[in-house]
């Protein structure tokens, strides 16, 4: 039974830099990106995990491979670990999505059981998430866990037992570490979005 989530967030990509929707689909890893991984991993390389889990999208893969080169940890990837279905939004800026689809976006980001044209809502990605939680918990003990920005705000929520729209007022960065721990039967978040181990890469020209 695990007793500690390392919980981090994918380095940036080329569509992160743009304002794109990624959601399902897919973007590189940015040359930053790439850096923020390197660092994210020699980081978490001192933190003792057993497991190392990862959403099958190539975004997180390439920095789960990244973590599994530095620990020697196996990958194994959860579906349930995927970012949120963005459905008819996927590959478009949301500066669009809020200015094209303005009455549906607002109920999206009001109402947890409203989901985006033909994808997900709030309440569907806390639900598969809490599902990926219990099968990680029940085969690791300290697990390093790779996932995306909505769906990480999402977990945090999900772990805490905070209604699912409270995920908008948590940030969460690039290549950030979120550490949460099990008190009895309860989830204590210990650390969220620290990237003071990408630092000296904000202070490059």
């Amino acid at each position: 039974m695990s007793d500690r989530f390392l919980l981090v967030r994918h380095g940036e990509t080329v569509h992160n830099v743009a304002g794109i929707a990624q959601g399902w689909n897919d973007s590189a890893l940015s040359e930053k990106g790439q850096q923020q991984v390197r660092a994210l991993a020699r980081r978490l390389s001192g933190h003792r995990a057993d497991a190392l889990y990862s959403s099958p999208l190539g975004r997180a893969l390439a920095t789960a491979q990244a973590i599994a080169d530095a620990t020697g940890l196996e990958i194994r990837t959860l579906d349930g670990l995927r970012e949120m279905n963005y459905g008819r939004w996927e590959n478009k800026s949301f500066l669009d999505v809020r200015r094209e689809d303005a009455d549906i976006y607002h109920r999206w980001i009001a109402d947890a059981d409203c989901p985006c044209p033909e994808g997900e809502s709030h309440t569907g990605l806390s639900q598969r998430l809490q599902s990926a939680f219990e099968q990680i918990a029940s085969e690791a003990k300290h697990p390093i866990i790779v996932t995306h920005g909505t769906a990480l705000r999402v977990a945090a929520t999900t772990l805490l037992g905070l209604p699912a729209m409270a995920s908008r007022h948590f940030a969460q960065h690039n290549a950030a570490l979120n550490i949460f721990v099990r008190r009895a039967e309860r989830w204590i978040l210990e650390l969220w979005n620290d990237t003071t181990h990408c630092s000296s890469l904000e202070k490059q020209p």
